[in-house]
């Protein structure tokens, strides 16, 4: 009975501390986010290099912001354009204050953070071709300490033009807490 409640406690205390660990894992503020120019690519073998400059409120699921972007085929643009995003989809907070490198952690300031926020966006082509489509934002910033998802990677993900650019090539992206 003895080992029992022992195990029992045990259960309870990582559970407790689970919980209290998720919790930490939300965040309902506003967020300018930043992306470098940054490519990305889809199994067809096309590329998307896009940048973007905005904002987003978690608690109220909504963007703003503009960017650029370009498709090509290997050295040849078969399209590029301007994007305003429209709205925010969903939002998996990382924490703030540190990134982990190959060099070890980094601290940073406290209020840039990390996570994975995927938003939707209107397009249009230099040609005047207009499209909408969900563009996730991925930064390995994380709590001190801490770290980001596993199998998680700095960059950028779209769909755009039916094609998925779904693998991370580059990408330096970044978000900043607002007060």
């Amino acid at each position: 009975m003895r080992r029992f409640a022992v195990a029992f406690a045990l259960v309870l205390a990582v559970a407790a501390l689970t919980a209290g660990s998720a919790g930490s894992r939300t965040s309902r503020s506003t967020f300018q986010v930043f992306v470098e120019e940054t490519t990305s690519a889809a199994s067809n073998g096309l590329t998307l290099n896009s940048e973007l400059v905005g904002s987003f409120d978690a608690g109220a699921r909504t963007a703003t912001g503009q960017g650029n972007y370009e498709v090509m085929d290997g050295a040849t643009e078969l399209e590029h354009g301007t994007f305003t995003l429209t709205g925010m989809v969903a939002f998996q907070f990382y924490g703030c204050g540190e990134v982990t490198t190959p060099d070890g952690r980094v601290e940073l300031p406290p209020d840039f953070c990390g996570g994975r926020v995927v938003l939707r966006f209107h397009s249009t082509s230099s040609e005047g071709v207009e499209r909408d489509g969900l563009y996730e934002v991925n930064c390995q910033i994380h709590d001190p300490g801490g770290q980001a998802p596993p199998g998680t990677s700095e960059g950028v993900k779209a769909n755009a033009r039916g094609v998925n650019f779904h693998i991370h090539v580059t990408g330096d992206n970044l978000f900043v807490m607002q007060p």
